[in-house]
């Protein structure tokens, strides 16, 4: 069984959290922080502790197996046309051109 100690950031008291209930959670692409999500064993609160490089690399060093999110994406079929991007000069001609619209009619179904 491994603990971390810490203090409660509901009820300020110093705890120890038994890794086996918490969660590590890391970014898929390694970095030297992650956090650690618990439930307090004193007032049953959740919490949120930043976990920095030492730490975290004592505990993957003792085994404990973090949960990797990464960033959420959309499939490639929602996703849009690789195309350049707006210049300016593009945003200056749209605006020309839309001075020149004097009403919108709904589309027609």
């Amino acid at each position: 069984m491994i603990e971390v100690l810490l203090i409660c950031p509901s009820c300020t008291d110093e705890i120890a959290v038994d890794v086996d209930r918490a969660i590590l959670r890391t970014d898929v692409e390694p970095r030297a922080r992650a956090e650690l999500l618990f439930c307090c064993p004193r007032c049953d609160e959740p919490g949120l502790r930043p976990v920095g490089s030492e730490l975290l690399a004592l505990l993957l060093l003792v085994g404990v197996e973090p949960m990797r999110l990464s960033e959420p994406t959309l499939p490639p079929e929602d996703r849009g046309p690789d195309l350049p991007g707006l210049t300016p000069e593009d945003l200056l001609s749209w605006h020309e051109q839309l001075a020149a619209v004097d009403d919108v009619s709904p589309w027609e179904s």
